[in-house]
């Protein structure tokens, strides 16, 4: 059975009016958690034409959940997301979506634009968020799930909105070519460089490409680091940081290093795409699926020290609630009443 109706993706956009602009990202980061990467299309193809309306009264309107359009909207985009996963099995490019002609002008609320170049902006900024925020998830869900997630985004991805070969972080790293007076010798298995153990210079290959020490951006790394940490600390203030932080050394010291010169540095703090609050607000989202009291309570603390509200919190843990209720076999050792809230 699908867990994604037209009903439930017309819920997921309109029963939670807090979220107007985050919907699909706490759905996405959720789905991602919870193994149902099959469901991630439809909801992009829905996000990528309901994000093109104006948002709802944030004090809600109940009749947006039944209105015959945006149903008919939703089931449009499930179609289309089935859609462009055939035409990507046959090597096809896939067109960009638009909301279709039939009602255009019935849907219940005004459009956000009425140039072209303002919509495909809109939607290439909306594909690049669904993007990074299931990039963000391998931090607490594991890099399998992730892989599955972004492959299967691919499948439906526009031609015009799929990602380029580079990265959108800074690299801290730049493989490239030698000189050919560094190499030692060619042949059908590829270059061979000097090993630096020998006294080379100091030019190896990885599967990235070769790298010498002049291919390290030191001061990128610095400004990583300094970035990492300011966002650990707007996380975790009031000494908690590093309270939290002598815990994990004294659990295991490379937990903590792992963590800060790997997870917080170069992915959590990096805002361009997904700024801060949102990117807290997307991690609590992956904690209450997995029953981890002790860290959902101290990101909900950091959402908060992000900029959300304590309403917009209260959405996300409801939206995440219902997602998993439609998922079915996801339990809490306390029942839900137990998941941490603020």
């Amino acid at each position: 059975m699908s867990l994604l109706t037209a009903e439930r993706l017309v819920k997921l956009a309109y029963k939670y009016p807090n979220l107007s602009n985050t919907w699909y990202l706490i759905a996405t980061a959720c789905l991602t958690v919870i193994n149902q990467p099959d469901e991630i299309p439809k909801l992009y193809h829905f996000a990528l034409r309901q994000q093109l309306l104006e948002d709802a009264p944030t004090t809600g309107n109940p009749s947006l959940l039944t209105n015959k359009y945006l149903l008919q909207l939703a089931h449009d985009s499930i179609e289309s997301a089935k859609r462009y996963q055939d035409l990507t099995a046959v090597g096809m490019n896939l067109p960009d979506i638009l909301i279709p002609p039939g009602y255009y002008d019935k849907l219940p609320l005004s459009y956000k634009f009425n140039k072209g170049e303002d919509i495909f902006k809109c939607q290439d900024q909306l594909t690049a968020r669904f993007r990074e925020v299931i990039l963000k998830s391998v931090a607490l869900i594991g890099l399998p799930k992730v892989i599955n997630s972004l492959m299967i985004l691919k499948t439906v991805t526009p031609t015009n909105f799929r990602s380029s070969v580079i990265p959108e972080r800074p690299c801290v790293v730049t493989p490239g070519h030698i000189p050919s007076a560094s190499i030692l010798s060619e042949d059908v298995n590829g270059t061979r460089f000097d090993d630096p153990s020998r006294g080379g210079n100091l030019t190896v290959d990885t599967i990235d490409g070769p790298i010498s020490p002049l291919s390290i951006n030191n001061k990128q790394i610095f400004k990583d680091l300094k970035r990492g940490s300011d966002f650990w600390n707007s996380v975790y203030r009031n000494k908690i940081n590093t309270r939290i932080k002598n815990q994990m050394l004294t659990a295991y010291p490379d937990l903590w290093y792992y963590a800060y010169h790997h997870v917080y540095t170069p992915l959590l703090s990096f805002t361009d795409i997904i700024g801060a609050k949102e990117t807290s607000l997307c991690v609590v989202a992956c904690l209450i699926p997995q029953d981890v009291n002790p860290q959902l309570k101290g990101h909900l603390k950091g959402a908060v020290n992000n900029g959300a509200t304590k309403e917009e919190i209260a959405d996300v843990r409801l939206l995440t609630f219902d997602i998993c209720e439609w998922k079915g076999g996801i339990t809490w050792k306390g029942g839900k009443e137990s998941v941490a809230k603020l």
